[in-house]
């Protein structure tokens, strides 16, 4: 316990500090949406229409995915993105996470590093392309017996805008620990004005995991979701802005029922 608040202190720490230094332009895709795009922080141009170079991106988010009977709650969500050059991302996310009855902050759960590398280097209205391998080390596994668990993300991104609509297509696989998933992910964008920018997705995972059932022979669990979300990402200033997103996963049961699947995702972005 001493150790997890030690950790937390730093970590917000460190946090505080991005938020006082932030001092640049807003970026698109990605939070409050699943499904990631294949951008990365620094290729905004600036005033002399050149890239700007060398810009974070942080987060600061409360993210629920569950229903009235079974939830986590991730809070806080610390996302901190640097854009190193045109091309090139570097990420690390720290997630604290709490279950149904917990408090938040509960325990600490996953660290998750990124490189994304952009392949093909188009501009808003052509075709880019990314690959995003994130090593994944969760200290809060599933799996009985275990205190840490290692895993990786390895997703694809495809980026193009169409009549000032951004079309983002994410698909990828990960595993952690015992567990593995694929998901794919589709999300459109379109700003108004330079304030609001409007996000909706469709985003689904096909998920399985390594158990023994009750003759002793390894089995293997299949569980699907699809969510459809709506979201929003409202520019306060040139440095902060707010991100928004809501959804339920279409293969729960209905809106009234305890057992319907919802998402929520509120956070704060800071830049520099």
């Amino acid at each position: 316990m001493i150790k997890n608040h030690l950790l937390r202190s730093f970590l917000f720490g460190i946090f505080l500090i991005v938020i006082f230094i932030s001092q640049s332009a807003m970026a698109q895709g990605g939070p409050p949406m699943l499904t990631d795009d294949s951008g990365v922080p620094g290729t905004t141009k600036g005033e002399d229409n050149a890239p700007i170079r060398g810009k974070w991106e942080n987060n600061f988010a409360f993210e629920f995915e569950g229903s009235k009977n079974d939830y986590i709650k991730n809070f806080p969500i610390l996302d901190l993105n640097y854009g190193l050059g045109d091309r090139i991302q570097l990420k690390a996310e720290f997630t604290w996470v709490a279950e149904k009855g917990e408090n938040l902050a509960n325990k600490f759960d996953n660290l998750t590093l990124g490189f994304k590398y952009r392949i093909i280097d188009g501009s808003e209205e052509e075709l880019s392309l990314s690959v995003y391998p994130q090593p994944i080390i969760s200290f809060n596994p599933e799996q009985d017996g275990k205190s840490v668990a290692f895993g990786i993300i390895l997703p694809v991104a495809v980026n193009k805008e169409i009549s000032e609509i951004g079309i983002n297509l994410q698909g990828g696989y990960q595993v952690l620990g015992n567990t593995s998933e694929f998901f794919l992910g589709l999300c459109l964008d379109h700003d108004f004005g330079k304030v609001l920018t409007l996000l909706g997705e469709i985003h689904t995972t096909v998920g399985r995991t390594h158990d023994n059932d009750i003759t002793g022979v390894d089995a293997i669990y299949f569980k699907e979701g699809t969510f459809i979300d709506l979201g929003a990402q409202i520019k306060i200033t040139k440095e902060q802005a707010i991100l928004i997103g809501v959804g339920k996963d279409i293969e729960s049961p209905k809106f009234s029922s305890d057992d319907a699947n919802f998402y929520g995702y509120f956070g704060l972005q800071f830049l520099m």
